[in-house]
């Protein structure tokens, strides 16, 4: 009888952690199609939501941040850790916890280079080319649906 109260006070831990394994393929498959969204090859891809300030840069400034960004906060073995965690009899959920911190840190590490390597180009921007972002920025930001002339001249 205390084996199976003990059992089931794992089944919650258990099935939580299935849930955001779940939603976490979920949002990485649908991120990945909302980032192939027919956008020109080659050109690094963003959300249609977000990151209107990598938007609004000129082809070549993305480009360069991409660059600058490729690979940093990349993990090793990726999914792999949180699948030996799942399986691991008895289960342990520190190891888990382990896993979710890391994929947290290389994401944190991934933010942070993107940040650096977006102010460096700005930084080095003319007067007149951050007017002309700060332009483009701002009318991106009324229409909502964060495309730039360029790319829409480029979709008709």
């Amino acid at each position: 009888m205390a084996d199976a109260v003990k059992k089931r006070r794992w089944m919650p831990v258990i099935l939580g952690l299935s849930l955001a394994l779940n939603f976490a393929v979920l949002a990485a498959v649908g991120g990945a199609a909302w980032r192939h969204n027919g956008e020109e090859r080659g050109e690094p891809r963003t959300s249609k939501g977000g990151a209107l300030y990598m938007k609004a840069l000129p082809r070549e400034s993305r480009l360069a941040i991409h660059e600058k960004t490729r690979g940093v906060g990349r993990l090793e073995r990726g999914s792999g850790d949180m699948l030996a965690a799942l399986r691991d009899e008895p289960f342990d959920p520190a190891a888990a916890a382990r896993v979710l911190d890391a994929q947290r840190d290389a994401g944190l590490l991934r933010r942070d280079a993107a940040t650096a390597a977006w102010l460096s180009e700005v930084t080095a921007m003319t007067v007149q080319e951050r007017a002309d972002y700060a332009d483009r920025l701002e009318a991106m930001s009324k229409r909502g649906k964060g495309m730039s002339k360029e790319r829409k001249a480029r979709e008709d």
